[in-house]
């Protein structure tokens, strides 16, 4: 790409952002949401004298990797890789599910030289040295705040070319179906079978290296003599996460599917356990 083509395309990318932290709402409210996501994974690492640095750093942090994510969507737009108006017509989250191994190939895998900003390497450099084990987070930080980024350089692009955004047709129990749905910034629900009164979902996380399985969900929805329905939910979660995360993970299901249907807490009946690991057997 000349050096003007990536001009023109920066100066493109300033006018855009501006205008989505001046006027749009779902973006300062999504870039927010990644912000105290991250925020509450970070916080637990550092001594109580660190957090104000913390959360001065990893907000200044999030906000250039997403305007790198964007400058990064602009770049994958207007490179080689052909994308028809049919590749925009999807859900946003069966977009946004494809973005984090779109991101890795376009780097090469090179996260912390290519993706991390110049805010979060710094952040990187202080948070290695004081506090062990924080690493893989701040990777973790840059590849999904980056491709929050990219994923408003994909809506922007369908917006220009006027294509309207897909709106979900079809509400499952837990979930829409023909949508991906995130839990939070880094984990979605995918689909794995359903029927009319029950559903198995996998939980996906996206973490610097690649997408994993980090659990699994199994929704049942019952209904008595009388009419009254209640629901059964099991949830999996492998133990490589904290018991925190893991609380947090299935209170957020919980509340999901209390949303969805309209019901009440009392009416849920959920069970949960912690796992080494999943196996496939065909």
């Amino acid at each position: 790409m000349s050096t003007t083509a990536e001009n023109n395309l920066y100066e493109y990318m300033q006018q855009k952002l501006k205008a989505h932290y001046q006027n749009n709402q779902e973006f300062n409210q999504e870039v927010a949401t990644v912000f105290e996501y991250y925020k509450s994974k970070l916080l637990p690492f550092v001594k109580d004298s660190d957090h104000g640095r913390v959360e001065e750093m990893l907000f200044a942090s999030v906000k250039s990797q997403i305007t790198n994510g964007y400058f990064m969507g602009l770049e994958v737009l207007n490179g080689d890789s052909n994308f028809d108006d049919d590749f925009f017509r999807q859900a946003e989250g069966m977009i946004a599910q494809q973005l984090p191994d779109m991101l890795r190939t376009v780097t090469s895998n090179s996260i912390e030289e290519v993706v991390s900003s110049d805010s979060l390497k710094e952040l990187t450099r202080w948070m290695v040295l004081e506090y062990e084990g924080v690493y893989p987070l701040l990777m973790d930080i840059s590849v999904n705040t980056a491709c929050t980024g990219l994923k408003w350089a994909f809506k922007d692009e369908a917006n220009k070319r006027g294509i309207e955004p897909y709106v979900p047709q079809y509400k499952g129990i837990l979930a829409n179906i023909d949508d991906v749905a995130f839990i939070d910034p880094q984990s979605y629900l995918s689909l794995v079978a359903i029927n009319d009164n029950s559903e198995v979902w996998e939980i996906i996380n996206s973490d610097y290296r690649a997408l994993d399985k980090l659990g699994e969900v199994t929704v049942l929805r019952m209904s008595n003599e009388e009419g009254h329905t209640s629901f059964y939910l099991n949830i999996s979660i492998k133990n490589s996460i904290s018991s925190v995360s893991q609380e947090s993970l299935i209170n957020s299901l919980a509340v999901r599917l209390m949303v969805i249907n309209e019901t009440e807490r009392e009416n849920i009946i959920i069970t949960a356990s912690s796992v080494q690991d999943y196996y496939q057997f065909n």
